[in-house]
């Protein structure tokens, strides 16, 4: 008997040395890796704001507090006891549910595993509360995106997926906007439950920075308005329209036409989630000839009150035929009148003057060819014919805006050189990052550019301002108060390589013609009411009025005379 004793005591002394000697440091690694845990702790994603501040797209994170009611006791908190009442009174005033549900809530099973404290609690909240050190209670996440705006600024905030950013600014800024989640880390006994007090953050969490755009959203609320107005009654396929501040080359609003929710875009077309101003280009039409006039009194190749006897036909190679759209545009017609009554055979005629490349050249300051200086995503650079290869139809139709293509944002970028005094300002629609802890960090800085010098600039303002008054714009657009310059553009659509009757209808314009201080452009893509440019006129008449008034924008003085339309 003392023989198995002895055995036995010898056995549990061999196992007491492989344990405690042996086999401590492998053994006292395993258990710490057991008993250790690790939580994310969870950051916010940034904001994308308007320029003044206002959301249009901020993190709804909501978290919901759980607990394991089995496990629900008192515990000791910094050597000192908190009772499960006090722990609940302390989430209490943090979340503002009530002790009494919150322990009816624990209560109705003791024995379960899982059960609801609150719901639907904020990040702060959620801080808060993990700061509590309250060894039972756990977090679960819902994250959610949440436009405020919706539909007003979807084509450029974009939208959030499940697995990330896929669109526009949420997509492009998105090393702005990107929260960096931290982690915890903590024991946890027998029973899985927290030990107190051995909770540590062991990666801090960084909520993101805000991208702040040059977006006015109450104006981007107006003009999507008034696109889907006028958009509807010309039974038009799609609208764009875009305002630019002249000064900084801020883009203030740029609305599409059908657009989308980015609250709800499940079953959105593909082609809606798209902001056309910047990806979908376009033959110009007679808004171009403004940029060809403007290249042409730069060189001195011609002057507004030039006299030109304009045909009414001008003859292309292989029996092809340039004509114009009404009686108005031939005849004994100046140089302003060729621009203002919209001859497509004055323009040409006036083009033939200047060689292919100069000509390109003055294309390529005016910004087009490609993209702006935004670089949105999906942004398209357009088609500019290279001169060396441009066949012999295409060297005279560009002239007037046909055989070369742009996007809107493009346009207004060219006129707000013209508006500018021959400088053209990149455009810009975020101007920065704001990160979490304050500091502001702009955007890239690009470059202005001198196209043309400012008394060409100031001369083309004054051809444009005859359209309005007595050109193709008369008695379509009137601000009170306001001298306008503008020009309107219709081009036919290319489909399948050949020309049809589908249309695009534009105008281009300043605001006021004596000093000013925004563009405006305003396109629809094949309208079926009304097909001639003026049909575009209601749609950015409404738009300047407002313009001018939300920026409070100062009346025009006297102006000097315009230029004779006819001699």
């Amino acid at each position: 008997m003392s023989l198995v004793v002895v055995v036995i005591v010898g056995a549990f002394f061999v196992r007491l040395v492989d344990i405690q000697v042996v086999r401590a440091a492998e053994l006292s690694t395993e258990s710490t890796q057991f008993r250790t845990q690790s939580a994310t702790l969870w950051a916010e994603r940034g904001q994308i704001l308007d320029r003044a501040g206002q959301p249009l797209a901020h993190n709804a994170d909501r978290y919901d507090v759980t607990v394991s009611p089995m496990h629900v006791a008192d515990f000791r908190r910094a050597g000192e006891v908190v009772s499960v009442m006090a722990a609940l009174a302390e989430v209490e005033s943090i979340t503002g549910t009530p002790v009494a549900q919150m322990w009816a809530s624990i209560s109705a099973d003791p024995d379960a595993n899982f059960a609801y404290l609150s719901k639907e609690v904020t990040t702060t909240q959620y801080r808060a509360l993990v700061d509590l050190d309250i060894p039972w209670m756990y977090f679960e996440r819902n994250p959610e995106r949440f436009y405020p705006f919706g539909s007003v600024a979807g084509n450029l905030t974009g939208m959030m997926g499940t697995d990330g950013p896929l669109e526009g600014v949420e997509l492009k800024w998105d090393q702005c906007l990107r929260a960096e989640h931290g982690s915890l880390r903590y024991q946890r006994g027998a029973d899985s439950v927290k030990l107190p007090g051995t909770m540590e953050v062991t990666e801090e969490a960084f909520d993101g920075g805000n991208a702040v755009l040059t977006i006015d959203s109450d104006l981007q609320w107006f003009v999507l308005q008034q696109l889907a107005r006028y958009g509807q009654n010309l039974g038009a396929e799609s609208g764009s329209a875009m305002v630019v501040e002249v000064d900084t080359g801020d883009v203030v609003a740029a609305a599409d036409w059908p657009t989308y929710d980015p609250n709800d875009f499940g079953d959105v077309p593909q082609s809606h989630l798209r902001a056309d101003n910047f990806s979908s280009t376009f033959e110009p039409g007679s808004t171009m000839k403004t940029i060809t006039i403007a290249a042409l009194l730069d060189q001195g190749l011609t002057f507004s009150e030039e006299a030109h006897s304009v045909p009414s036909t001008w003859e292309l190679p292989g029996e092809r035929y340039i004509r114009n759209s009404s009686g108005a545009a031939e005849g004994n017609l100046t140089t302003a009148g060729i621009i203002s009554h919209s001859s497509n055979t004055g323009v040409v005629e006036l083009a033939d003057r200047m060689d292919l490349g100069t000509l390109h050249r003055y294309y390529q300051l005016f910004g087009f060819g490609e993209m702006t200086s935004v670089e949105f995503l999906g942004e398209q650079d357009g088609y500019l014919p290279d001169p060396d290869t441009v066949d012999s139809i295409t060297r005279h139709t560009q002239a007037f805006g046909q055989g070369l293509s742009t996007t809107t944002a493009q346009m207004a970028g060219a006129y707000q050189a013209i508006a500018n005094g021959g400088v053209r300002i990149p455009l810009r629609l975020v101007s920065g990052c704001e990160h979490a802890d304050g500091e502001f960090v702009s955007a890239p800085e690009h470059e202005s550019v001198r196209v043309v010098s400012e008394s060409t600039a100031r001369e083309t303002l004054r051809i444009l301002e005859t359209v309005p008054e007595s050109g193709t714009l008369q008695t379509r657009v009137n601000v009170p108060g306001y001298r306008i310059a503008a020009k309107t553009g219709t081009a036919e659509i290319a489909e399948n390589g050949e020309y049809g009757d589908e249309r695009m209808i534009s105008i281009a314009g300043m605001v006021p013609a004596d000093d000013p201080q925004y563009v405006v452009v305003v396109a629809f893509v094949k309208p079926q009411t009304n097909r001639f440019s003026y049909a575009a006129a209601p749609a950015f008449d409404a738009i300047v009025t407002q313009v001018v008034k939300h920026f409070r924008v100062a009346p025009s003085g006297p102006g000097p005379g315009l230029p004779p339309l006819t001699w």
